[in-house]
C-alpha cells in the first residue's frame, strides 16, 4: 500500500484543466465571411453551435480515468497503467484536434485561428506525466524499502 503524495495533486490539476477545456473552443476559423468554432461544447457557426460528441467523450473519459486513478492508490501497478492509458487517450485527442484543423485549414479561403485554450489539454497531459513519474518514484521507494526488510 502506498500513501498518496504529490501525484494526487497532479491528477486533480489535470482533471480541472480538462473540464475547463470542455467549455472553450480549440479552434476558430472564418469561411466566406462567417465565423465557425470547434470545441467540445460548441462546434459550428457562431451563434448556432452544438456539442461535438467525440471530443466531449474523450474529455469526459480522460477526466474520469484521472479521477479513478486517484483512488487506485492501493494497487500502484494498476494506478500507473491507468495513468499511462490516460496519457495515450489525451495524446489521441490532441491528434484528432490537429487532424480536424488540417482538414479545415486546407480548404480555399479559410482563415484558421488556434485558440490559446488548446494549451489546456497539453498542460493536462504534462500533469498526467508528472503524476506517472511520481508513481514511478513511489514504486522505486517501495522496492528499496522491501529490499531492506
Amino acid at each position: 500500500m502506498v500513501i498518496q503524495r504529490i501525484q494526487t495533486v497532479y491528477l486533480i490539476i489535470a482533471i480541472i484543466l480538462m473540464v475547463v477545456f470542455a467549455f472553450f473552443p480549440a479552434l476558430s476559423f472564418e469561411l466566406g465571411g462567417r465565423e465557425f468554432v470547434y470545441g467540445a461544447l460548441e462546434t459550428g457557426k457562431v451563434g448556432v453551435t452544438h456539442f461535438d460528441p467525440l471530443m466531449l467523450m474523450l474529455i469526459v473519459l480522460i477526466s474520469l480515468l484521472a479521477l479513478i486513478d486517484i483512488f487506485l492508490y492501493k494497487n500502484l501497478q494498476r494506478q500507473m497503467t491507468v495513468c499511462f492509458v490516460d496519457i495515450i487517450i489525451g495524446l489521441a485527442m490532441l491528434v484528432a484536434i490537429c487532424i480536424q484543423a488540417y482538414m479545415v485549414g486546407t480548404r480555399d479561403g479559410v482563415t484558421l485561428t488556434w485558440q490559446w485554450y488548446l494549451a489546456l489539454p497539453v498542460l493536462s497531459i504534462i500533469f498526467l506525466m508528472l503524476a506517472h513519474k511520481s508513481m514511478s518514484k513511489d514504486k522505486k521507494m517501495l522496492r528499496d524499502s522491501d529490499r531492506l526488510r
